[in-house]
């Protein structure tokens, strides 16, 4: 489920914990964000993805970007990188393809 298509047809279910601590949230914006405690780690519109820690820089923090964002989070030397080695920083916007 990494799609706003794929989120929205599930935000029309009752299924809102997604895995252990982490729901799907509709947003008054229009948007589905993944969130992991307090934070909204994913957040899904139609044409972007915004990527956000909340300074929890955590195998789990990173694990449910992966899981839940078209994108490839990965950490090399402490520091957190987006695919082909973009750096990693806090409400990150990637446009949808």
């Amino acid at each position: 489920m990494n799609t706003y298509k794929e989120l929205k047809e599930l935000s029309k279910t009752r299924k809102r914990k997604l895995s252990n601590n982490t729901y799907l949230v509709v947003r008054d914006d229009g948007g589905f964000g993944i969130r992991l405690h307090d934070t909204e780690v994913v957040i899904h519109y139609k044409d972007k993805i915004v990527l956000d820690s909340g300074g929890w820089y955590t195998v789990t923090t990173k694990a449910r970007m992966n899981e839940y964002a078209p994108h490839t989070i990965y950490q090399r030397n402490f520091n957190w990188f987006v695919d082909n080695g973009i750096p990693f920083k806090d409400k990150m916007i990637l446009e949808v393809a």
